[in-house]
């Protein structure tokens, strides 16, 4: 096997991701406060072609060092929008017809592989702040939560990661 060159790998401008269709996924961060994972949040809404992404309270926005140290130039191709008040996304997305989803662990909530997304539908869904969480008052207005199994003794992943595997998951049950 030879590992393949970038110029082999046939990706799209950052002018021609802002014209191709999206996957009907809004990623909203929730206070999130490592700009290193925002960029990192960045980064794999590029990869699956997220239509944007809501940067909520004390969430960094672009232009920043630490965000692009993680994004790659992910910052320039994936929309994003500035939200004070995370509840203030929630309003606006369900207005627009979202459904919004919480990954938090509540009660009554939906384990990731149970979450069947219908492909007809457009998503939302919230990351929460590296140790508190999504917010409750925001966890209210949601339509629900979807929760990611874990096996070990610790209880969180880390937001980017998270990020990674919800947004991998909804691409995979919507698109492929």
């Amino acid at each position: 096997m030879r590992k393949l060159k970038v110029t082999e790998l046939n990706r799209i401008s950052a002018e021609e991701f802002k014209t191709v269709e999206k996957l009907p996924l809004v990623v909203v961060l929730d206070h999130v406060r490592s700009l290193y994972n925002v960029g990192s949040v960045f980064r794999s809404s590029d990869a699956f072609r997220v239509e944007r992404i809501c940067l909520c309270g004390i969430t960094a926005t672009p232009p920043q060092v630490e965000i692009h140290k993680t994004a790659l130039g992910a910052e320039d191709s994936v929309d994003w929008v500035y939200y004070k008040r995370t509840q203030d996304a929630v309003e606006d997305l369900k207005r627009d017809g979202f459904e919004v989803w919480a990954v938090e662990q509540v009660e009554g909530s939906v384990m990731l592989q149970d979450f069947h997304p219908r492909k007809e539908k457009k998503y939302a869904v919230i990351l929460g702040n590296e140790v508190k969480g999504v917010q409750q008052e925001v966890v209210d207005l949601c339509d629900g939560c979807i929760e990611v199994p874990q096996f070990g003794t610790k209880h969180s992943l880390n937001v980017s990661v998270t990020a990674g595997i919800i947004i991998w998951e909804i691409a995979r049950k919507m698109k492929l």
